[in-house]
Formats: C-alpha cells, sequence, structure tokens
C-alpha cells in the first residue's frame, strides 16, 4: 500500500455533516469547528484511514477526485457545475488524442474536465482575455496535474485563434455569438460545439449565430439535480436541490457558410 508523504493534496471527510478540506501535507495545523489537527501527523497513513482532531471528532482520509478539487478550485465567477459538465463532455465526444478548444478559461473547472478527457495525447487549447483569471486559473490547474495537457492564452481569441482542425470546442464567455464565425473556420466538418450562458436571451442568439454558421443538431437545454435521501423504511427526495445553473447548448458542425 501507499503511504503519504509530506506535499501530498488529501480530502479530509466528516461524514455525519458531509464536510470536506482539501489540504496539502505540510508542516501546519488545520483549525475547523471540529478542532485542530496536525497535518505533518498525516505522513505515512493510508488512503481511506481515519484520523481525529483535539475535540475527538474523525476525519476519513481520501484521495481528491477532479470533482472534489474543482468545487474547492479558488473562483470568482460562477464554474461549470459537475451536473452540465459531465452530459456536456458525452455531446464533445472527445478522448485520448482529442485537439479541444476553449474559449473562456475562466477558474479553470471545464478546463481540467476537459484535459483529463484527452490525456495522455490529447491537448486543450484554451483562451482566457483577463489575466488576473488566467493566473487564478493556472494556480488551480496545477494542482490537478493536469497542465501538461493544456497550452493557457491569455489573449481575445476574438482576435484570432490558434492553429486549426480541432476535434471539439467550448465556448463559456458572455458573447459567445461573437466568436462562433471564428471557432467555425478551426472545427473540423462534424465537429462538436458546445457553450453555456445563463439567460435565455443569450441561448436565442447564440442558437441563431450558429444556424447562420452551418452548425447543425442544435439542442439548448438546461438540468436539474435533486438527491433522494435514502434511508431505510422513509426514502424521500431531498427538500433542496441544484436548479438552474446556465442553459447548454450543444451542436455539430458542418461547413462554414459564406
Amino acid at each position: 500500500m501507499m503511504t503519504l508523504k509530506l506535499g501530498d493534496i488529501v480530502l479530509l471527510f466528516y461524514p455525519e455533516r458531509k464536510k470536506s478540506w482539501l489540504v496539502k501535507i505540510e508542516e501546519r495545523e488545520l483549525h475547523t469547528h471540529l478542532g485542530k489537527l496536525d497535518l505533518k501527523g498525516l505522513i505515512g497513513r493510508e488512503w481511506g484511514e481515519a484520523v481525529t482532531t483535539q475535540k475527538g471528532k474523525r476525519l476519513f482520509i481520501l484521495r481528491p477526485t477532479l470533482e472534489d478539487m474543482i468545487m474547492k478550485f479558488e473562483r470568482r465567477t460562477q464554474i461549470v457545475y459537475p451536473k452540465d459538465a459531465g452530459l456536456i463532455l458525452i455531446r464533445l465526444d472527445i478522448g485520448n488524442g482529442s485537439k479541444v478548444l476553449e474559449i473562456g478559461t475562466g477558474s479553470g473547472a471545464m478546463t481540467a474536465l476537459l484535459a483529463r478527457a484527452v490525456a495522455p495525447n490529447g491537448k486543450v487549447v484554451t483562451y482566457e482575455v483577463r489575466k488576473d483569471f488566467y493566473l487564478m486559473a493556472r494556480r488551480n490547474l496545477e494542482r490537478t496535474g493536469l497542465l501538461p495537457y493544456i497550452e493557457m492564452i491569455n489573449d481575445d481569441a476574438k482576435k484570432a485563434i490558434k492553429g486549426s482542425g480541432y476535434d471539439a470546442a467550448m465556448v463559456d464567455i458572455g458573447d459567445p455569438w461573437d466568436i462562433v464565425g471564428k471557432v467555425a473556420n478551426v472545427l473540423k466538418p462534424s465537429g462538436t460545439f458546445a457553450a453555456v450562458t445563463p439567460t435565455m436571451n443569450q441561448a436565442e442568439r447564440l442558437t441563431n449565430k450558429l444556424e447562420e454558421e452551418g452548425f447543425t443538431n442544435i439542442e439548448c437545454f438546461e438540468l436539474m439535480y435533486r438527491r433522494i435521501e435514502a434511508r431505510l423504511g422513509k426514502t424521500r427526495p431531498s427538500t433542496q436541490m441544484v436548479g438552474h445553473t446556465a442553459y447548454v447548448i450543444t451542436a455539430r458542425f458542418t461547413f462554414k457558410r459564406s
């Protein structure tokens, strides 16, 4: 069994309240409402073991999933949530070796998921116009170990897009219709496209532009996510749910219209 060492990233999970902390094993104490924990004391432990805080609360040491990391990302804008990202990845139909264009890196959440899908032989080329977002995303992505599969560009993709022959494109900017023409110029025929928008007006303008630029099989949808409280003899739907997060638009490219 592999034991934990200094510098490892771990998820400390408290099952009674489903609370978690993503931490790096280093010479410091973690201070929480559950009590203090000496992080250096995790060295030599194994995944799945339990540790106890100074208040006697048990935390499990879990290997963080990519979702765990993304949900703990530093962010200043809304991310593409896992409930939306899963279907987006399926619609984009990408895998090992795919070449993917992303417009709007943001915090890097969707970038990380795209990179995981195309690794180890593919590449994600992602554009972010804002320097502060670009630097924030880079810090986030460094923690995931996926940077070798990502080319980050701090520039406005509306000026020019590097390269061509992309298998798929993912767009998450405020005015996606303005970039569709340039995306069409670099996307392979039959290539896949996805975008997210917060409002219906934006979704309308985008779908109209996609039609003008030679895209087909255009769909716009939103996904709802509700947990089920599964308990023996008293299972029921949760009183809370994750409702609207974004409108998702997917399409296939056919040819560039002149």
